[in-house]
């Protein structure tokens, strides 16, 4: 049985939903969904794989160049390497955690960067580190997650801690070499300068929503990265979500030494418009070293 089979539900379960369960979460106001990947529905012939495959390496190569990264040979190859690759995927994910998009920019992200050591902060079901081990084989990595038991995959490798990773020794890193990925609901301005403070420079953020999208973002962790480095004013930033009131004020004290420790930053495309599938929010950061370059 191919993989894709695999993961396809059950014909009697699939008919029990849409008869039966499916109605009766619909009352109750909630979505009952199969949890199938989103890379599951994909393209078979020909001609549309490799406009999807070209589309997202020419937005990816864009991006690399504007980020002051580069990729030998290009994007090209690492997006065909990763549309094989996702298919085997030992993680299915439907509602949270990355899909095609952040996945495909994560893979291409690390083969540029090619760290010796990376530290993951927010592993939830462990597709990330399954990403980040097929595109640097050779990196030692640390998984922090304060809660780790909705794990599917864990790498036999990498070195897992169920806490906070501010709350963890780690062992002298080289900034050069070492690369910082979170995904992990908390102020992108607290893990800033975190990863300042034990010496990481190159990080990359997830879940990065500009403040006027970040009513319609679920569970946001503020300020992010946009909120940090937006032109600013002295009115806070106010939103709904929940019922719940949240309020910015970008003179924090917090928000304005993580703004003063950010060198650069860029936003990549979300990808939609060249694969389809559901738009992502991965931020590259660099961080001015502790000597102020």
């Amino acid at each position: 049985m191919s993989h894709g089979a695999a993961l396809r539900p059950h014909p009697f379960v699939e008919r029990l939903r849409r008869r039966f369960l499916g109605r009766l979460f619909d009352r109750l106001g909630y979505d009952l969904v199969p949890a199938v990947s989103d890379w599951n529905h994909r393209p078979l012939s020909g001609p549309e794989t490799d406009a999807l495959i070209a589309g997202a390496a020419a937005r990816l190569d864009h991006d690399l160049a504007e980020a002051g990264l580069s990729l030998p040979g290009g994007a090209a190859p690492a997006v065909a390497t990763f549309w094989d690759l996702i298919a085997m995927a030992p993680v299915a994910q439907k509602r949270g955690g990355n899909g095609f998009n952040g996945a495909l920019q994560l893979y291409v992200l690390m083969r540029a960067l090619s760290p010796e050591v990376i530290v993951e902060s927010g592993v939830f079901r462990g597709l990330t580190t399954w990403v980040m081990r097929q595109a640097c084989p050779q990196a030692e990595i640390f998984c922090f997650d304060p809660d780790l038991s909705g794990l599917r995959y864990r790498d036999p490798r990498a070195r897992y801690h169920a806490v906070d990773w501010s709350s963890v020794s780690l062992p002298r890193l080289d900034p050069d070499q070492t690369v910082g990925f979170f995904d992990d609901h908390i102020s992108q301005a607290r893990r800033v300068l975190e990863a300042r403070e034990r010496g990481l420079t190159r990080l990359i953020f997830d879940d990065d929503a500009a403040a006027h999208r970040l009513h319609a973002h679920g569970g946001p962790a503020f300020p992010t990265i946009a909120m940090l480095t937006a032109p600013r004013s002295g009115e806070p930033v106010r939103w709904r979500r929940n019922g719940r009131e949240f309020v910015y004020r970008p003179d924090d004290p917090e928000a304005t030494a993580a703004r003063a420790a950010i060198a650069a930053t860029h936003a990549f495309d979300d990808l939609h418009a060249a694969t389809g599938y559901s738009p992502t929010r991965l931020t590259w950061v660099r961080l001015h070293g502790r000597d102020g370059t």
